[in-house]
């Protein structure tokens, strides 16, 4: 029996998080975030996440439920220092079908973008970076499951996605060193062109 568990690419995906964040961050180029109160940093740090979990899980839950599969939610942690929310899916479902489960967040991403666009809204704009960021590992695991054979079937025991066929990795070993390589170019050309104003009033 074969079995993926993000768990083994924690850093990878904390690498890959930060990159997301970046270049959907570019989908959006007028985004700026002005914090002068308590209430405007809940409202564009807190706000978006308490819409994006349920939302987001509920999405896997809905198209998993659609294709007949039993569900339940939980919290893991990938990592120290990634908690991820999930939703297990304990009915064994095609591999094609799951990796639909896994790419259904990107409704909400692509609907939030319309909002941000539409409404001129930073907020509809971060709930749109923050799900994009938190669909890493929805990315892996699909680029996983579309490696596999059509007819292979998947469940998800809460703890890694396993099957009845082998699974393979989400990408080659020198794909991991490619990430950690743009991570580190991002890096330095955000410290020779970037520029971060903090600026601290007595409100917040």
């Amino acid at each position: 029996m074969g079995e993926l568990r993000l768990s083994d690419y924690s850093s990878d995906i904390a690498l890959l998080s930060f990159l997301l964040l970046v270049l959907s961050a570019l989908a959006v180029p007028w985004l700026e975030v002005s914090v002068s109160s308590l209430h405007d940093a809940l409202y564009y740090f807190l706000l978006p996440w308490v819409l994006i979990i349920p939302l987001h899980e509920g999405l896997h839950a809905i198209v998993a439920r659609l294709f007949g599969a039993k569900v339940r939610f939980g919290v893991t942690s990938l990592g120290r220092l990634i908690i991820a929310p999930y939703i297990a899916v304990d009915a064994p479902i095609s591999a094609r079908k799951y990796a639909v489960v896994s790419f259904a967040p990107l409704v909400l991403s692509l609907t939030a973008l319309a909002l941000a666009w539409l409404q001129h809204s930073v907020f509809w704009a971060l709930v749109y970076v923050f799900n994009t960021v938190g669909m890493v590992g929805d990315f892996l695991t699909a680029l996983s499951l579309l490696r596999m054979p059509s007819d292979a079937k998947v469940f998800d025991d809460g703890i890694a996605l396993k099957s009845d066929s082998e699974m393979p990795a989400p990408y080659p070993g020198w794909f991991s060193t490619m990430i950690k390589l743009a991570f580190v170019v991002l890096f330095v050309l955000i410290l020779i062109f970037g520029r971060v104003e903090v600026v601290v009033e007595k409100g917040l």
